[in-house]
């Protein structure tokens, strides 16, 4: 997994970035703080769950954040940074800083008072002591704790239906990924075969000329090995097909995974219980959206034009 700096790790390069160019434009800083950090294209891709914007960038912001309410950093016009009086202080401490060094100033120490009296209560603690996590961060964990779990859900479910039944869960997820150009007609099961043959075919052209194969094979607990994908890619090949989808609800074994990586002349894609769960999910199969939860959040572009 890449590892991503945490947003308290933002704050100093923040700092010295506002400290060497002075007034700063918020996004031009934010991409001068990545370039700083020497941030690679790897970690700059890790995306939030929530919202598929960049990790990384979106914990500069909240750097920011708690650095204007720590008094370090200033808005000095719509959507620009400029150091704050005691940015001075933190720079002072040459290490990487954290929440902790912020909490010595009068204005943060305020800015939590406020807070309390606002709500008419003590802040929770799970919220309010986060020294590693973003609010942003602990959303995306919830989320990914919820996923987890309705995979799993939706895993033990697949497993227990019937062979056809699977077969034809695999044609529905197939067609709303688009493939037979979204014409559920192009995409259609066969006629029972011996094992190795074929479960259902995809018409990439309204005539039929170019096709794709598949195979499915519900196992409650049996890996898929090489053997059977070399079967299918007897199939495959005796049928004159150059494409082929393997699914199963359980899992392919390395040297299957290996076998498929390294055909040459036909494509096989080998889709295992997980991934079939996460495009039921993708493109709704299956599921039913429970809930949505606005977050809101400042409208950059909003602010950023002068009056």
């Amino acid at each position: 997994m890449v590892y991503i700096p945490k947003w308290h790790e933002y704050m100093r390069p923040l700092l010295e970035v506002l400290k060497e160019n002075g007034e700063m434009y918020r996004h031009d800083a934010i991409d001068a703080v990545v370039k700083k950090m020497n941030l690679t294209q790897e970690q700059l891709a890790e995306k939030q769950i929530s919202n598929g914007r960049s990790i990384a960038k979106g914990r500069v912001g909240w750097a920011s954040s708690y650095l204007r309410v720590a008094g370090a950093l200033i808005g000095p016009r719509r959507s620009y940074f400029a150091l704050g009086p005691n940015a001075e202080k933190l720079l002072s401490l040459n290490r990487v800083l954290t929440k902790s060094d912020l909490l010595v100033f009068k204005e943060y120490q305020d800015h939590q008072e406020r807070k309390k009296i606002n709500r008419g209560k003590n802040n929770d603690p799970e919220v309010d002591q986060i020294n590693d996590d973003t609010p942003q961060d602990l959303i995306d964990r919830g989320i990914k704790i919820i996923r987890e779990q309705l995979i799993d859900e939706l895993l033990d479910h697949i497993k227990n239906i019937s062979p056809s039944a699977f077969e034809n869960l695999i044609l529905q997820v197939l067609a709303k990924m688009g493939y037979g150009g979204g014409d559920k007609k192009r995409i259609k099961g066969v006629s029972p075969g011996p094992d190795g043959g074929i479960d259902g075919t995809i018409d990439e052209d309204k005539l039929g000329l170019d096709q794709i194969y598949i195979q499915a094979k519900r196992y409650s607990e049996n890996t898929v090995g090489r053997p059977k994908i070399q079967g299918f890619l007897g199939a495959m090949t005796g049928g004159g097909c150059k494409k082929g989808v393997f699914v199963t609800s359980s899992t392919f074994t390395n040297d299957a995974k290996k076998f498929a990586e390294n055909l040459s002349d036909v494509r096989l894609v080998l889709i295992d219980g997980v991934d079939l769960a996460e495009y039921m999910i993708e493109y709704n199969v299956g599921v039913q959206v429970k809930e949505t939860i606005k977050v809101a959040k400042i409208d950059q572009d909003f602010f950023s034009g002068e009056e």
